[in-house]
């Protein structure tokens, strides 16, 4: 039923979008893509710049008050999530090589990019820890070969791609905007809207994600994934649709 659901919205979706002024569409996109990274970037718990100062400091590109960490990693997802709009419409597949390049982009100016870790690293209050580092080559390697051969539906392949990402961990940090953003990928890839995790279903996500880290279930994150799905529909929709 849900899936219906889905599919309905996203059908109405396409008619309504045939009426809308572009201008309408541009501006629903801009607010979203602020949501997402105030979102993806808050979600880590370290970086709390407010929506408002992420509103002002796309523009300005520099606020006092906060570190240029912080300040480099709202705006470096801006650019990463523009950059893999881009790619994901001209249907430019993902892979391993496009993948790094995300990687670099959301730490640009803070570290060295794209570059598999050489550290074991922990994720705290997690139940499943991410792989000792020397088989990080072997399990990335593993997951693009599946990747390749994945059968299931467009949003169960985004949450595979995603959930594999944020179980293996395969850099220092920044796997779980990532993440978020290959999931994104291939939403969009496959015409889907792109969504965004609120930080006020972090603990639903993570149950979710533990779930499929340590009993290799994936069916409560794709659920939870089109629900939010749905919701984004819903959103635009009533924005667009007067």
């Amino acid at each position: 039923m849900e899936k219906d659901l889905l599919e309905v919205e996203r059908k109405h979706l396409s008619n309504v979008v045939k009426e809308c002024e572009k201008k309408q569409i541009e501006e629903y996109e801009k607010k979203f893509a602020l949501m997402y990274t105030y979102d993806a970037v808050g979600m880590q718990g370290v970086n709390r710049i407010p929506y408002e100062d992420v509103k002002r400091l796309s523009h300005a590109k520099a606020l006092l008050g906060y570190s240029e960490r912080e300040q480099k990693e709202i705006l470096n997802h801006l650019n990463a999530f523009e950059f893999i709009k881009k790619q994901a419409k001209e249907k430019i597949p993902f892979n391993e090589e496009k993948m790094k390049d995300i990687h670099e982009l959301l730490v640009n100016g803070i570290f060295q990019g794209g570059v598999y870790r050489n550290v074991n690293i922990s994720i705290f209050g997690a139940s499943h820890q991410p792989p000792d580092h020397v088989k990080v080559y072997d399990r990335m390697s593993r997951f693009f070969r599946e990747l390749e051969s994945f059968e299931g539906s467009v949003i169960e392949k985004a949450t595979y791609a995603h959930a594999s990402i944020a179980k293996i961990h395969p850099f220092v940090d920044a796997n779980g905007r990532l993440a978020k953003l290959v999931l994104n990928y291939y939403l969009i890839m496959g015409d889907y809207l792109p969504i965004s995790i609120p930080l006020d279903q972090r603990e639903n996500y993570i149950a979710h994600l533990e779930s499929f880290k340590s009993e290799k279930d994936l069916t409560p994150l794709v659920e939870f994934f089109k629900s939010l799905l749905i919701k984004q529909y819903e959103s635009i929709l009533k924005e667009l649709d007067l």
